[in-house]
């Protein structure tokens, strides 16, 4: 049986097409900051303020991401909430897998994977490559 689900949000954000056909990858992270708000917005809403600092890293990490890499020039942003705690999925049209790694000490990117690793109860890539996911657990967030 399916895990009731509390609460849910979802958003495909469209890049949009910039002059001479190349896609705007929204450079200035607005949308970043704008999941991290409405994020923390559902889970105080929800009594998880014990999940905020994770889940705010997380959803950076993720969306981050799909926007940097992301094809097709769209991606969609799924937050869950059920009685056993958060999903955050990031569905970013890829179909390149995401690949766990350890960044060099003067490497200035590669961390974010690792970061969701460590932060997150659980993680994954969907079998087409196309979604990043991870969940925090309600029980887990007294770490």
């Amino acid at each position: 049986m399916a895990e009731p689900i509390c609460d849910e949000f979802a958003v495909r954000i469209s890049s949009g097409a910039a002059a001479g056909g190349a896609l705007e990858r929204d450079p200035d992270g607005q949308w970043v900051g704008r999941l991290r708000r409405i994020s923390t917005s559902k889970l105080r809403s929800w009594g998880l303020v014990a999940l905020l600092d994770d889940t705010k890293l997380l959803v950076s990490e993720l969306v981050t991401n799909a926007l940097r890499y992301g094809e097709g020039g769209e991606i969609e942003f799924r937050l869950v909430i059920t009685l056993q705690g958060l999903l955050l999925a990031v569905n970013d049209g890829s179909a390149h897998r995401p690949q766990l790694r350890v960044a060099g000490d003067s490497s200035e990117t590669g961390r974010g994977l690792f970061l969701v690793a460590a932060l997150a109860d659980d993680w994954g890539v969907s079998a087409d490559g196309t979604t990043t996911w991870c969940t925090l657990s309600i029980a887990g967030a007294d770490r």
